[in-house]
C-alpha cells in the first residue's frame, strides 16, 4: 500500500489526529463521564468510558511501537508498552491519552510514508497507519461524545467524514472483502454523502462477497446523509434515523449490521 491509497492529505493528518484526540479528551473530561469515568458506552457494549479511553491510548501507543521497533507485525494487544496502562480520574485519563496521541504523532512525522512496518496480518505502509489511526481516534472520538451526551463530532469537515466512510470500506475491500458475512444475493447499495464532493460508494453482495465502488449508480436501495451522519451508520454507531433512505431499509440495515463488524 502506498500513500495514494488514503484520501486524507497527507500534510493535515497529524494535525487532524492530534484535534480528534483532543476533542476526545474534552469528552473524557466532561462531568457526565463519571468521576472514575464508569458511565457506560453504549456504541461500545459492555465498556465504560474508561475502558474506551484504555483501549484508544493502547492502540496509540502500540501502533507507535510497532513503527519504532520495525515489528513485522502490528504490536500485540497484550503486550507490554511504555505507559501503556491509564490512570484512573477523568482528567489524569485525558492528559494520558493526549501524551499517547502526540508520542504517536511525533512517531509517524518522523517515519518515511512509504517504509513497509508491521500490520494487521502482514506489511503496511507508515502512510496506511497514519490514515488508520485519523480514523480509529475520530469514530472514538464519536463514542465518547455519545457516551458523555455531549453533540457529536460537531466541527468535523465533510470531507474528513466522507475520508472515514471511504477507509472504513478500504479496510473491507483489502482484508474482508470475501468473507461469509458480508457475502449476500446480489442486492446493492448506494451511498450518496450530500455535503462532500467524491462521497459516492456502490455496495454490490454476491455468493463469493462483497465489491466496494466509488460511483454514481442506481441501486436496490440509496442512502443519502451528511458525511458525519453517514459515517455514523457505516460505523455501527447510528441507525438510519439521521439519513434519507429510498428503497427497502431492510436491504441498507442488513449491510449495515454486518458490515459495521466485518
Amino acid at each position: 500500500m502506498s500513500d495514494a491509497d488514503g484520501r486524507a492529505p497527507l500534510r493535515s493528518v497529524s494535525d487532524d489526529l492530534l484535534l480528534q484526540a483532543t476533542a476526545f479528551a474534552d469528552a473524557v473530561s466532561a462531568p457526565a463521564a463519571g468521576d472514575d469515568l464508569s458511565a457506560p458506552v453504549a456504541t461500545c457494549p459492555g465498556w465504560t468510558v474508561h475502558d474506551l479511553a484504555r483501549h484508544l491510548g493502547r492502540v496509540h501507543r502500540r501502533v507507535a511501537a510497532t513503527i519504532e521497533t520495525g515489528a513485522e507485525r502490528m504490536v500485540d494487544r497484550d503486550a507490554e508498552v511504555p505507559d501503556g496502562e491509564p490512570p484512573q480520574g477523568r482528567d489524569e485519563v485525558a492528559t494520558w491519552l493526549l501524551q499517547g496521541a502526540s508520542r504517536l504523532v511525533a512517531t509517524l512525522e518522523g517515519a518515511d510514508p512509504a517504509r513497509e512496518v508491521g500490520g494487521f496480518v502482514g506489511p503496511v505502509t507508515v502512510a496506511f497507519w497514519r490514515r488508520r489511526q485519523l480514523h480509529e481516534t475520530l469514530v472514538h472520538r464519536l463514542d465518547a461524545e455519545l457516551a458523555v451526551g455531549l453533540p457529536p463530532l460537531p466541527d468535523v469537515a465533510p470531507g474528513l467524514a466522507a475520508d472515514g466512510v471511504a477507509e472504513w470500506y478500504d479496510l473491507i475491500t483489502w482484508f474482508r472483502a470475501g468473507s461469509r458475512r458480508l457475502r449476500g444475493e446480489g442486492g446493492t447499495v448506494h451511498l450518496h454523502c450530500t455535503d462532500a464532493d467524491d462521497g459516492e460508494w456502490l455496495i454490490r453482495r454476491g455468493p463469493d462477497g462483497v465489491a466496494i465502488t466509488r460511483e454514481h449508480a442506481k441501486a436496490d436501495v440509496a442512502v443519502r446523509g451528511r458525511a458525519a451522519d453517514l459515517l455514523a451508520v457505516v460505523t455501527g454507531r447510528a441507525g438510519l434515523e439521521g439519513v434519507e433512505v429510498f428503497g427497502d431499509p431492510a436491504l441498507a440495515e442488513d449491510w449495515f449490521r454486518v458490515s459495521a463488524m466485518a
